[in-house]
């Protein structure tokens, strides 16, 4: 009897949400990817690869950093990156360092950010609820 893969949790999650920025004055739409593990002694940051052409954006999870505040602190591996100027339907493609790639439906308004569509087993899970930045 062949053997079952085994249903693994998520690793990461992508939140992507519109955020009006003080210091620029401009909304954004910001991609927050966090993983689901929390680190109980320092901050890690989340390096990640962004390119955006035609209908399509490839988000590419690079690794873990240490921050450059050594301070220990309790909390989940954080990357962002912000857009100004999305604006429609993209196919996002999220992808991490051993090739292993989810693909969803993004869908851009002024009012939201939607996202459509997962893996049978994803390792990002995705919201487009707002998130403390």
């Amino acid at each position: 009897m062949p053997r079952k893969k085994k249903q693994r949790d998520p690793e990461y999650s992508l939140h992507v949400f519109h955020h009006f920025d003080e210091r620029v004055r401009k909304v954004l739409q910001v991609f927050l990817v966090q993983t689901t593990k929390e680190f109980t002694s320092f901050s890690y940051e989340i390096l990640l690869d962004v390119a955006v052409e035609n209908k399509a954006i490839q988000l590419k999870i690079l690794g873990l950093q240490t921050t450059s505040l050594l301070m220990p602190s309790v909390g989940p591996a954080r990357g962002r990156r912000d857009f100004t100027d999305l604006a429609g339907s993209y196919v996002l493609n999220i992808m991490k360092l051993d090739g292993e790639m989810n693909e969803f439906q993004l869908n851009v308004t002024p009012s939201n950010l939607v996202i459509k569509g997962a893996p049978a087993a994803p390792f990002i899970t995705t919201s487009n609820r707002p998130v403390a930045l």
